[in-house]
């Protein structure tokens, strides 16, 4: 599969489009501290920690994500 460019990430959380709906999924959006980079969190855990990466790392994972689906 091709590597995509990055999408500019929102300013809102956005959810994965393959969580179920029970609403267990991976959640992003753009990082409030860092230029550049996506904060990753836990949908069902809203006020727990996150994960601050850099826009092509975040890019990277979910290409590879992409790969691995059955």
């Amino acid at each position: 599969m091709p590597h995509r460019p990055p999408r500019q990430a929102p300013d809102e959380w956005t959810t994965s489009s393959y969580s179920g709906q029970n609403g267990s999924c991976v959640r992003w959006r753009r990082a409030r501290t860092e230029a550049d980079h996506v904060e990753v969190g836990d949908s069902k855990d809203p006020d727990g920690p996150t994960l601050i990466v850099s826009r092509l790392g975040w890019a990277a994972f979910a290409d590879f994500a992409r790969q691995l689906e059955v």
